[in-house]
């Protein structure tokens, strides 16, 4: 938790750049990833998933954490499988075995493209849906393994169409030389591929499928016996492949699985070189070759090649173009990953640095095949479909707005949802009350698309900095619920690391909020004391006698109310009878509590003359009258003839007037009454009481 603390400050404070960063968090390997939020990029080493070859990792626009897999689970932003993200179909030994594409114009939804291992029975090309606001924002998997086709070599990628917004996502038909090429726009993945025919039926499909981030390139590369490179175009208006060329990197004929031969191929951001990783002998076990691929013919392209490097003895894996444009390289059980820093530059020039990044802290052999998987547009600045962003305190009632790439514009619209309007680039607007702003910007594009860009976004603008309210206090232990009701589109963090927009604050101390939200920001802080609580002591328990009543006194000094078991709500009582009395006395909004025990003392006896059992609720029974303390007691009560009619030793018990069962007749009774004081005086005396009905 401290680790993903520290990165999601730092995301807030570079804030929100005019790249989009959906590659921003990768995680590959055994249970490593890269954060290039910071520069350079900080590895993570706190990532729940084990990838043999291929992974896919999605970050949203701000570079933060979505989800990622290996192929098999789905794993949220808290490293925790998400909710019904498990036996996904892609293949741990599959090359491109998972890749993720947001639905165009829907912020929640995420395909989850899978592949499945030239070894298994299950080559299908499949989809899957993740709702990533689904399970309380941690993300849901709401639809799974839903069959597109059913053999496909284990070769996956995705490019933007011409207009930014819809993606192209291509795989190899197996057994034939045709690529398939689905469009996924708003209208969802289009039902029928676009079929591009290379004229080439590889007999060994393993090796990646790659296309140029600026989506005119695309590479092919076909491992083992096969060991051949397919080059060819790509046009992203209608998804067709077109010119191939085919070459071999290192023309050595093996079908020994020690030697993979071609793997992995990567473009260079200008996308003048591409790099192929190999394996090739048991002498030079890992080779990285690049090859100028401006002129279109493989004689040209063969007599360019350069050998970067030759490292022993690990296995060379997999290429990936970061978000900083440097080229990573993985070496399979290696406990570094090694970068091309100067891509565009050609042979020695490109610097390529040889583990440059140890990631093995928690595994020796953490690399493993590949990296992560993405929409290669991603790293295609021009590639980006236009936004708008704010900077500056979410409190600032004039807005700065900026477009994240001013590129391939013709001319902008801005409607700011108040009735004003603007056709300025970067426009500073006033609004007059805080609240939602629905602002919409037109794009009027100079691309292939013909079309326009119509973004929307609601701008909150705070009402008060002090959002999270007065400091408050708790009596005792804390469990005090603090923060917001949801604002849209908003991202929250707390100082205790948590990223929802409440919490429970379960110890005393400072707590402190950001929020942001469209590229503004704003944090309040709020204080959970402990508050002062109030004191009661009803001294210790006592005694008590009818005829000699008590007092009882709450003794507080910060107690503004009181409430005694008795329903009264003085600070003091007097009672007149034993029992177990208790007051609770409120004080700063806390509350404190006493019991007191108050017994029968040694108290006067009182005994009537006379008693009248008619069920008036008057004088309706004959015994001790009041309590008193008091042992070895004994009443006994008896007729003239000398009968016992009533005997008890409760010195709480009294004669009803009935004799087993029946009314005793009217008349003079005798009694007798025997007791034990509580100092040890034995007590004797007799008596007549005259029964009246």
């Amino acid at each position: 938790m401290t680790r993903f603390l520290i990165t999601y400050c730092l995301s807030l404070i570079v804030g929100n750049g005019i790249a989009q960063k959906q590659a921003n968090t990768w995680y590959f390997g055994k249970r490593v990833g890269l954060d290039f939020n910071q520069s350079p990029p900080v590895v993570l080493l706190d990532g729940a998933a084990t990838s043999l070859e291929g992974c896919a990792s999605i970050s949203d626009n701000n570079g933060k954490l979505l989800f990622y897999s290996n192929g098999l689970t789905v794993y949220n932003k808290m490293n925790l499988p998400m909710k019904n993200g498990n036996n996904i179909l892609g293949d741990l030994s599959s090359t491109n075995n998972i890749l993720f594409v947001p639905f165009p114009d829907n912020d929640s939804l995420y395909y989850l493209f899978t592949v499945g291992a030239q070894n298994q029975a299950a080559k299908g090309f499949r989809y899957s849906i993740v709702n990533i606001r689904g399970d309380e924002g941690f993300g849901e998997v709401v639809q799974k393994n839903v069959l597109i086709e059913d053999t496909i070599f284990e070769k996956l990628s995705a490019v933007k169409h011409c207009n930014k917004k819809d993606v192209w996502v291509t795989v190899h038909k197996q057994g034939t030389d045709q690529y398939h090429s689905y469009l996924v726009s708003a209208a969802g993945i289009g039902p029928t591929p676009v079929v591009s025919h290379s004229g080439f039926i590889p007999t060994n499909p393993i090796g990646t499928l790659k296309f140029s981030a600026d989506g005119k390139k695309m590479a092919a590369v076909y491992s083992f016996e096969t060991n051949v490179v397919e080059l060819m175009d790509f046009d992203n208006t209608s998804g067709v492949l077109t010119n191939p060329v085919n070459f071999q990197p290192y023309a050595l004929f093996s079908t020994d699985e020690l030697y993979i031969h071609s793997y992995g191929a990567e473009f260079s951001p200008s996308n003048q070189f591409l790099y192929i990783s190999s394996n090739t002998s048991d002498t030079e076990p890992s080779t990285l070759f690049q090859f100028n691929i401006s002129a279109a013919n493989p004689a040209s392209i063969l007599a360019s090649k350069q050998v970067i490097s030759q490292t022993s003895p690990w296995l060379a894996g997999g290429l990936q173009i970061g978000p900083d444009s440097k080229i990573y390289m993985c070496n399979y059980k290696d406990s570094s990953l090694s970068v091309i820093e100067d891509p565009d530059m050609p042979g020695l020039a490109c610097n390529f640095n040889y583990n440059k990044v140890f990631v093995g802290f928690n595994f020796g052999d953490a690399m493993q095949f590949d990296f992560p998987s993405f929409i290669q547009s991603y790293f295609d600045p021009l590639s980006n479909p236009y936004d708008f962003s704010r900077s500056g305190n979410c409190l600032d009632r004039d807005i700065h707005f900026v477009i994240n790439r001013l590129t391939g514009i013709d001319s902008v619209k801005w409607d700011f949802g108040d009735g004003s309007s603007s056709s300025v680039l970067s426009p500073v607007h006033h609004f007059d009350n805080p609240g939602f702003h629905t602002v919409n910007l037109i794009v009027y594009k100079m691309d292939c698309s013909g079309m326009n860009d119509n973004i929307t976004q609601a701008i909150w603008i705070a009402d008060r900095p002090d959002f999270l309210g007065a400091d408050t206090g708790s009596c005792g232990q804390p469990n005090i619920p603090l923060g917001i009701d949801a604002i849209t589109s908003a991202f929250y963090l707390w100082n205790t690391g948590e990223i929802t927009s409440r919490i429970n604050a379960g110890s005393f101390g400072a707590y402190w909020m950001r929020i942001e939200q469209a590229g503004c920001s704003v944090s309040d802080t709020v204080n959970v004391f402990s508050k002062p609580r109030p004191t009661v002591d009803l001294g210790r328990d006592t005694v008590v006698c009818q005829t000699q009543p008590i007092v009882l006194k709450a003794t507080s000094a910060s107690a503004n109310a009181y409430l005694w078991n008795t329903g009264e709500i003085t600070s003091s009582i007097t009672i007149k009878g034993a029992g177990v009395y208790s007051v609770t006395v409120t004080g700063n909004s806390c509350t404190a509590s006493d019991t007191i025990i108050v017994n029968w003392g040694d108290c006067p006896v009182l005994i009537p003359s006379a008693f009248t059992p008619n069920g008036d609720g008057l004088n309706d029974k004959f015994g001790v009258a009041g309590g008193f303390a008091a042992k070895d007691f004994l009443l006994q009560v008896f007729d003239r003839w000398g009968n016992t009619v009533f005997i008890t030793s409760d010195n709480q018990q009294k004669w009803d007037g009935r004799v087993k069962g029946k009314i005793a007749p009217d008349g003079a009774y005798t009694w007798i009454l025997k007791y034990t004081t509580p100092t040890g005086f034995k007590d004797f005396q007799k008596g007549s009481v005259l029964l009246i009905h």
